[in-house]
């Protein structure tokens, strides 16, 4: 039975409200007290934050990988170690996420995430993958390789549910591919996550994969082309799916937490016009994050790209494709950072971004995501520019700053 752990004498960011000097209670691995003061019950071990901020711990539902570890061609020992630089930054769930490749390449992958879920300490930080590709535009298509980008078939789409479906919590994929519609209905009917990106679909189509299940939009604004010109009128502009996935509320949208991929008033856009819990914040970061600048990477499949003020762009001879952002270079505490000023919000709204909408949309909210009696002690300790100086996963410390 692991020990009580009480966390005192800060500023607790609750599920409800805001306590100053605030404590949490730790039991077993779930917070089972939260109040004001300090509580008269003994704990086994007592941490004076000495001010500091206590928030649920952070959820990136968008993440490629981090420093040399790419979650689409690294080993399962050093993915585990991904997931300890992870904590560094206040990421206490990570959804790893591949990018668009054959579909024998993309399954054997995703059994190595599993086989990581299920064999490590670090294990419970996963809770499923994120399968970003092929089914992708190829206009929209960004750092994917234009080579492994297709339409859904029965059999491609069968094979991956029946051997990776059980790992997938997430998967993005355009919904003007052909077959979208049905492949909508096949995720949605084996429990996955549709997610719309990497499109230029029209309204029509994009409100056709909300009626048969879509409920998020992978990294809006970066790849999702919008708006078009009446080509029958001229300046006569015809809505898009941007209209679609905006006036239906059930539908969650992510942001990019870098101001390259995301121009800053979108973020206060988003905040304005989207549900309370429908706006999230990820990184979409890749193998290079943390690294130095013009720092220059291949990956085994020959993909090669450079890092440049916090973004990672494509090296490619196809000059369309030259210098296209493939992701991002940020920490999510970095994001979330950017989020709080872009979208002018206070800390309690912008950690709701990291924390309790993600685990709403991937519906994992009632055992994380916020500070709540009866959930898991996922919990970071952070100053106020959400630098991070200490993590808990389940109550256990998984880092604590020197």
């Amino acid at each position: 039975m692991d020990s009580d752990l009480l966390l005192y004498n800060g500023t607790v960011l609750g599920e409800t409200q805001t306590i100053a000097n605030g404590y949490v209670l730790v039991r077993d691995g779930r917070i089972c007290r939260i109040g004001s003061g300090v509580p008269e019950q003994e704990a086994a071990e007592k941490i004076d934050v000495k001010g500091l901020t206590i928030s649920p711990g952070f959820i990136d539902m968008h993440t490629h990988g981090i420093g040399n570890v790419d979650f689409m061609e690294s080993s399962i020992e050093d993915m585990e170690q991904a997931l300890s630089e992870y904590a560094r930054y206040g990421a206490t769930r990570v959804v790893p996420t591949t990018i668009s490749n054959t579909i024998d390449a993309t399954i054997s992958q995703m059994k190595q995430i599993r086989k990581l879920r299920e064999n490590s300490p670090l294990g419970a930080m996963i809770p499923g993958t994120h399968m970003e590709g092929p089914w992708l535009s190829a206009r929209c298509r960004g750092g994917h390789a234009l080579e492994y980008l297709k339409s859904p078939t029965a059999e491609d789409v069968r094979r991956v549910i029946g051997e990776v479906g059980d790992i997938i919590i997430t998967l993005t994929y355009a919904p003007e591919v052909q077959n979208a519609v049905w492949l909508t209905e096949q995720l949605c009917y084996h429990g996955i996550i549709p997610s719309l990106g990497h499109t230029e679909a029209t309204f029509e189509q994009a409100e056709q994969a909300i009626l048969a299940g879509a409920r998020h939009v992978t990294h809006m604004y970066d790849t999702t082309l919008g708006y078009k010109e009446n080509p029958e009128e001229a300046l006569v502009m015809m809505p898009g799916m941007e209209t679609a996935v905006l006036m239906d509320d059930h539908v969650s949208i992510e942001l990019i937490g870098c101001p390259v991929h995301v121009p800053r008033p979108f973020f206060r856009f988003i905040n304005k016009i989207k549900p309370r819990d429908k706006k999230v914040l990820v990184t979409d970061s890749l193998v290079g994050t943390g690294l130095p600048e013009q720092t220059r990477l291949t990956y085994k499949d020959g993909r090669r790209l450079y890092v440049e003020q916090g973004v990672l762009r494509m090296i490619d001879e196809d000059p369309a494709v030259n210098g296209n952002l493939t992701g991002s270079a940020v920490t999510i505490n970095v994001a979330l950072s950017r989020l709080k000023e872009y979208a002018e919000l206070t800390i309690r709204d912008a950690v709701s971004w990291v924390s309790l909408n993600p685990a709403t949309t991937l519906g994992i909210s009632k055992q994380t995501g916020s500070i709540a009696i009866g959930k898991y002690a996922d919990i970071v300790v952070m100053d106020e520019s959400c630098n991070v100086k200490m993590t808990l996963l389940k109550g256990n410390r998984v880092f604590k700053a020197e």
